[in-house]
């Protein structure tokens, strides 16, 4: 609860004090009559550093900065107790965008999102809907999918295990997409899915992975945010086991042991709603990011390439196509 409070804090302090100079700034800018936008993004519990989707959604907002000229904020909670406070703060300051990013922020924006209807809520793999809030749904199940499958038919001890952060819809989408891809490739293969509890906690992400190592998984998928960091920890230590890395390419993490990495394009999404926002054309609802729309897929495999089948590629390609052509349907727990 301490660590709350001050965090609440610092960053009403933080606020207040951007949004002054904002104020400061709108006037005299009012003078040549252009403004210019501020936009917030609100990361997920793990906050920055995380290599995974808050970094990711971070370089689409350095991008919006560095080629729109948008004034950016970036606020950390420190828990999910602190989304709430920190949602009502950043809509009562001076953006013109503000951006959440996980996939449990949806009774954050349910409360606060209707009560500022003349500010645009942006969010990531959400189920919330309102006027002003657009969504960008990844299609998570389906790139998970596909690397399932290449580690299924890269395994050679019949077992891959899977990492999640929290055992909540939203991380489940990877581990089912995981495990229909992995058993889709190869039916006798054995899928062990695990839930660190926390996206912010290396040390038991490692605890996770050692286990699973120990249970025969010689591939492990994480989903898991900073949690996830343990696992790399774990390859380090671990010889014959390979690691799939999540949402950015985290293959150079550990050269040669992350064997690929399931990317998730969020800096794209936030430098469209960005973008959007400057230029007049954001509009609220659900846009989908799948592996037709290069979403989501798979890193180009810089370290690892060389130790992977050619015909393996191929299987891999091949299954991916077909989820791009509706062939094979991916279970997606969203619609459940």
């Amino acid at each position: 609860m301490k660590k709350s409070l001050v965090f609440i804090s610092f960053l009403l302090v933080g606020l207040l004090t951007f949004s002054g100079c904002a104020s400061e700034k709108k006037n005299s800018e009012n003078t040549t009559g252009k403004e210019t936008m501020k936009a917030a993004l609100i990361t997920a519990t793990g906050g920055l550093g995380d290599r995974s989707f808050n970094d990711s959604a971070h370089e689409g907002f350095k991008r919006a900065k560095e080629e729109l000229g948008v004034e950016i904020k970036v606020i950390e909670p420190q828990s999910t107790a602190d989304y709430l406070q920190s949602l009502k703060l950043a809509a009562n300051a001076d953006y013109d965008l503000i951006m959440v990013v996980g996939n449990d922020w949806d009774d954050a924006l349910n409360t606060v999102v209707p009560n500022y209807p003349d500010k645009k809520f942006a969010a990531v793999n959400v189920k919330s809907e309102a006027d002003n809030l657009a969504v960008a749904q990844f299609a998570d199940h389906e790139g998970s999918f596909v690397v399932g499958a290449l580690a299924s038919l890269m395994s050679e001890s019949g077992t891959v295990g899977f990492i999640g952060g929290m055992d909540v819809p939203g991380i489940n989408r990877f581990a089912v997409g995981f495990e229909e891809g992995a058993k889709y490739a190869n039916p006798d293969i054995k899928v062990i899915p695990t839930y660190v509890g926390s996206f912010a906690d290396p040390s038991k992400g490692k605890e996770f992975a050692i286990q699973l190592i120990g249970e025969g998984s010689d591939i492990i998928f994480q989903a898991a945010g900073k949690s996830g960091e343990g696992l790399f920890e774990a390859l380090k230590e671990n010889d014959g086991v390979y690691g799939i890395g999540v949402d950015q390419d985290q293959d150079y993490i550990v050269e040669g042991k992350v064997l690929t990495s399931m990317i998730k394009n969020v800096g794209n999404a936030a430098y469209d709603f960005i973008k959007q926002a400057k230029e007049g054309t954001f509009t609220s609802g659900v846009k989908v990011y799948g592996l037709a729309e290069e979403g989501v897929g798979m890193s180009e495999m810089k370290y690892t390439k060389d130790i992977i089948p050619a015909d393996v590629l191929e299987k891999v390609e091949a299954i991916r196509q077909e989820v791009i052509d509706g062939k094979v349907k991916v279970t997606d727990v969203f619609d459940k």
